[in-house]
């Protein structure tokens, strides 16, 4: 037994000769660390971080909730973990080819032969085998050393996948939720609006009666209202479909979803915070996002597959052994003087295979370029998404003061305008345009302060997580 498991484990400690190009990240034309951005950034004195709650930086409990309750029940992430799991086994898989395969046998046989062949004397036996036996390929070129990089790779790439998921699960969480108080708010202002052209309704339609007032303008009165009333129950329908999608994104049942019912946060026209952020980012910290990192970990994984499929154009060695007993009678089995033993060694070379295992290595190679542009892409990309989210913010800034100012404009007009209708000086219908330009200003205003929360959330995901301020 000694004799065998000796050249073996010799053989396990030998280092393969990995052919094939070691991994090395591609270079990326970045900007300098010296440009105008990286300056702007680093005049902001903060420091991007991988913040796996980074919706946290908005103050709201209601969407903190939220959060949690996605990433226990969400579909997509319990796929996204499933796959991870895979990803793990398959890498087990792999490195169970760089170590020995050993197996325990027992055999009975049994024989007989005619008269004829034994000089006219006939024979029958029967043997009993017990043992072990072993075999192992030395891993000469490399090429189970490269597949077992290649699953690693391929392992790390799904646990960033799912990083991916989990950072696009939680910005969706985020948008839906503001979404879904965008429209609560623009539901009660609807409904304020409502009440007051039902109130003035009413009073022209007693003008009305008394004959003070015409039709034609209790009918303009009247489609004022009705337009409103439009505008409440669009709010409403909204407001109930989006519910149902951030049900969906939270998990719940189709039970749940029927019966139960979301927490109500802050309107998003009151206190809703709106995190200051950096205008600009070192360009170094993108590459914290996820999805670069998948990128790079498939590349890694194409690249071990290419010298994997280039050791299979070498020769293979193996070692097999086998020791035990073997006895005619089952109870001198395992005597001592009953004991075998054997092991050998085998070279192969596969010379022709119609070219099956060089058209491999091309289409490794092959399939390597395909992943390096998409890696390329990946990183374009990010730049893309960033800068757009940077940009966003920052003049949707200048937005939401602009319609800030607008609705404070607009309400001094509506008080104004009630003063000069009790006055005299103008008719009701005056008031009720610019209560109508109120409405808008107030629902542009809303708009404002949701665009400026999914620039914050798409920052946050650009970014791959969210940011602090760097303590001084």
């Amino acid at each position: 037994m000694k004799k065998i498991l000796i050249p073996l484990l010799i053989s396990a400690f030998l280092l393969p000769a990995c052919v094939g190009k070691n991994f090395k990240k591609p270079e990326v034309d970045l900007p300098e660390s010296e440009s105008k951005q990286t300056s702007q950034a680093s005049k902001t004195n903060f420091e991007v971080v991988e913040n796996e709650q980074w919706w946290t930086i908005f103050g709201d409990n209601v969407l903190n909730k939220f959060e949690e309750e996605a990433l226990k029940y969400n579909y997509d992430l319990k796929s996204a973990m499933a796959k991870i799991q895979e990803a793990k086994a398959k890498l087990s898989v792999s490195r169970s080819n760089l170590y020995p395969t050993i197996s325990l046998y027992g055999r009975v046989a049994d024989s007989k032969s005619n008269r004829k062949m034994h000089y006219d004397i006939g024979s029958d036996s029967g043997r009993f085998f017990a043992g072990v036996t072993a075999s192992y390929e030395i891993d000469l070129w490399g090429k189970y050393w490269r597949t077992s990089e290649s699953s690693k790779a391929d392992f790390l790439s799904s646990k960033a996948d799912y990083d991916a998921i989990r950072l696009t699960l939680t910005a969706t969480v985020a948008e839906a939720y503001f979404q879904y108080m965008a429209y609560a708010s623009e539901f009660e202002i609807t409904k304020i609006t409502l009440k007051s052209r039902e109130e003035s309704y009413n009073v022209y339609s007693k003008k009305f009666k008394k004959g003070v007032i015409n039709e034609l303008d209790l009918r303009r009165v009247e489609a004022e209202m009705e337009s409103v009333r439009a505008q409440v129950y669009n709010a409403e329908q909204s407001l109930k479909q989006t519910e149902n999608a951030l049900s969906v994104l939270l998990g719940r049942s189709p039970k749940n979803m029927i019966e139960g019912s979301l927490d109500k946060g802050n309107k998003i026209d009151d206190s809703t915070k709106i995190p200051k952020i950096p205008m600009s980012v070192p360009s170094d910290l993108i590459s914290r996002r996820p999805d670069i990192k998948a990128a790079e970990y498939t590349l890694k994984s194409y690249n071990a597959k290419i010298g994997a499929a280039k050791a299979y154009l070498f020769p293979s060695i193996y070692l097999t052994g086998d020791a035990g007993y073997a006895s005619y009678e089952l109870e001198d089995l395992f005597k001592e003087e009953n004991d075998t033993w054997s092991y050998s060694g085998e070279i192969s070379w596969e010379i022709f295979s119609g070219g099956k295992n060089k058209k491999t290595y091309q289409a490794q190679k092959a399939q390597y370029d395909q992943a390096l542009a998409s890696y390329n892409k990946t990183v374009q990309t990010a730049f893309k998404e960033v800068l757009n989210a940077i940009n966003n913010y920052s003049l949707g800034e200048k937005i939401l003061a602009a319609r800030q100012k607008e609705v404070v404009a607009m309400r001094r007009s509506y008080v104004l305008a009630l003063k000069r209708e009790k006055a005299g000086l103008i008719e009701l219908l005056d008031v009720l345009d610019v209560e109508r330009f109120l409405l808008e200003a107030e629902e542009y205003l809303v708009s404002a302060k949701q665009n400026q929360l999914n620039a914050v959330i798409d920052i946050c995901k650009a970014l791959g997580g969210g940011w602090k301020e760097e303590k001084k």
